[in-house]
């Protein structure tokens, strides 16, 4: 079987994001490729309803895709007895002639090294009467150890040093030994900046992206790559395109999955963003799924809605995303509620965490989308030197960090495109 795959969505997931990448490596998986679903960060409620509610079993949280010393090291360098005798250890050396040290174990736990050039000594020393006879005699700390769980990178541009994995010997890397691991192949899908992308990707091979937002960013690939761009409101509805293109039915759970992405991310098609193609595959997937769309998706809404629980810093960065104009980071986060009442009364407090998220991480400005899934809008309040930009991006007066925006419920198509052409 070839290389695993695995298929993430963006960081600070959505709906989007974690259903529909699951559902494309099932597809995956089921054409016979080795693909995992993984996901970059904690599911939110709206998500967790939906994986419940179909009976699928969240994908592991993976924070980088970094090479790690435990997939670069060599195994193959048998370590020293303890107890062995430095003839034993001549021996080793002799095998090992690149070597400057031989790693020395106790019942396969790391015990130490013994140096090339302290073995040469000993063996002078037998001239005067006063040698030793083991290993033990001569073995002391390694100044630098890694642990399999260590990012390559820090490795060493010069040198080999020992790995263990908590006080078990594992064998010897190099920087050399990292360069040659092979690089873990990867699948976008909902992103394509870098940004947005789980940490290492650089040390990553990406395999295939499909998504429905923009393309941003300077995201590159040393290889063509599967792409796969739509403007539709959601990427479950590509996915969803993808299994009808390979001739291959949808499980029940998948086709759940998918339809509850794109009830969340058209807000059950109130969002300007969707598409006939959207509510198409939903009602196709609603069938395969065995549930009414109107009814299941209010249900999953409200159950997405409630904020209640979430610490002002939470709200902030609920469903957050990064992005770049004329060179500067700013970000939006967005809450969907059925009353905004609640979250307004603490808007001070929120302004308050929002500044403190922009002061933390020297971004230009941080957005939070208040938006009412029931008056479909949006209370639009920020920090940042950005009233110029707001008001001229929306025609708006900005009051208090804050504009009102009737009918705004989409980050993708009435927020981000006014704010990077007002920049």
């Amino acid at each position: 079987m070839a290389e695993r795959i695995y298929v993430t969505g963006h960081k600070s997931p959505d709906t989007d994001s974690i259903c529909s990448s699951y559902a494309l490596a099932k597809l995956k998986e089921l054409q016979g490729i080795d693909a995992v679903p993984v996901r970059a960060g904690e599911l939110n409620k709206e998500t967790t309803f939906a994986l419940e509610y179909f009976k699928v079993t969240p994908q592991p949280l993976v924070t980088d895709f970094y090479i790690k010393v435990g997939e670069a090291v060599h195994r193959d360098v048998e370590p020293l007895a303890l107890s062995a005798s430095l003839k034993d250890a001549a021996r080793w050396f002799s095998d090992h002639e690149g070597h400057d040290f031989a790693p020395v174990v106790n019942d396969g736990k790391f015990a130490g090294i013994l140096e090339r050039g302290a073995l040469a000594e000993e063996f002078i020393r037998t001239v005067t009467g006063n040698e030793l006879d083991l290993v033990k005699d001569l073995v002391h700390d390694a100044e630098t150890v890694f642990s399999t769980s260590d990012n390559g990178h820090d490795v060493p541009a010069e040198g080999r040093y020992v790995v263990v994995d908590g006080t078990e010997y594992i064998g010897v890397i190099c920087a050399a030994c990292v360069a040659a691991a092979p690089k873990k192949k990867v699948f976008l899908v909902d992103h394509n900046e870098k940004k947005q992308i789980i940490d290492g990707i650089d040390e990553a091979e990406i395999v295939g992206v499909v998504d429905h937002h923009r393309i941003g960013g300077t995201l590159e690939t040393d290889a063509p790559i599967f792409i796969y761009f739509r403007p539709v409101g959601c990427s479950a509805t590509m996915v969803t395109a993808l299994y009808e293109e390979a001739g291959i039915s949808i499980p029940q759970n998948m086709a759940g999955l998918l339809l509850s992405a794109i009830i969340s991310d058209t807000v059950l098609f109130r969002s300007p963003t969707c598409t006939a193609e959207d509510k198409a595959a939903a009602e196709k997937l609603a069938a395969v799924a065995g549930v009414d769309i109107k009814a299941y998706g209010m249900e999953m809404l409200k159950a997405g809605a409630n904020v209640s629980d979430l610490s002002p810093d939470e709200i902030v960065r609920n469903d957050m995303k990064e992005f770049n104009g004329n060179g500067q980071t700013f970000t939006v986060a967005q809450v969907q509620v059925m009353d905004t009442t609640d979250l307004l009364d603490q808007k001070q407090t929120l302004l308050n965490a929002l500044e403190k998220l922009r002061a933390d991480n020297d971004y230009l400005a941080s957005f939070l989308m208040i938006t009412s899934i029931i008056d479909e809008a949006t209370n639009l309040i920020f920090a940042g030197n950005m009233d110029g930009v707001v008001g001229k991006a929306f025609a708006k007066d900005v009051l208090g960090n804050e504009v009102y925006l009737p009918g705004v419920m989409s980050r993708k198509k009435q927020v981000i495109p006014q704010i990077l052409s007002s920049l």
